[in-house]
């Protein structure tokens, strides 16, 4: 049972959003990333993605990381985006990412949180 106002995430998120991603399923199904920790990423589309669906991801870290991560997951969650118009807000879960993309988006989500703090 988790406490009141408790963080259950593992790793923490940034909530810079990067501009590009790209999935086995073609340019455009996932075009947008709201969030990103070293355990997922949570994305926009303008289509549903039904859950458990399997996807390969690709995408660029911006500057001063300027790392490519390339990962698979599953998408666990599919919900409809605040502003409608058939746009979704999916998260996807990372099921294989090798240790250096994992400590790429550590860093980058850590170097971004002490900003924030500035």
């Amino acid at each position: 049972m988790r406490r009141d106002g408790e963080e259950r995430r593992r790793y923490p998120r940034s909530r810079r959003g990067l501009p590009m991603m790209v999935d086995e399923a073609g340019p455009g199904v996932l075009n947008h990333v709201d969030n990103i920790s070293a355990n997922g990423v949570l994305c926009h589309t303008v289509k549903p993605v039904p859950l458990m669906t399997k996807m390969r991801i690709h995408m660029d870290l911006p500057k001063p990381a300027k790392h490519r991560i390339d990962a698979e997951g599953i998408v666990v969650r599919c919900d409809p985006d605040d502003r409608g118009d058939d746009h979704f807000k999916v998260a996807i879960l990372f099921t294989r990412i090798s240790d250096e993309d994992h400590e790429a988006i550590y860093q980058f989500v850590q170097r971004d949180l002490e900003e924030d703090e500035d």
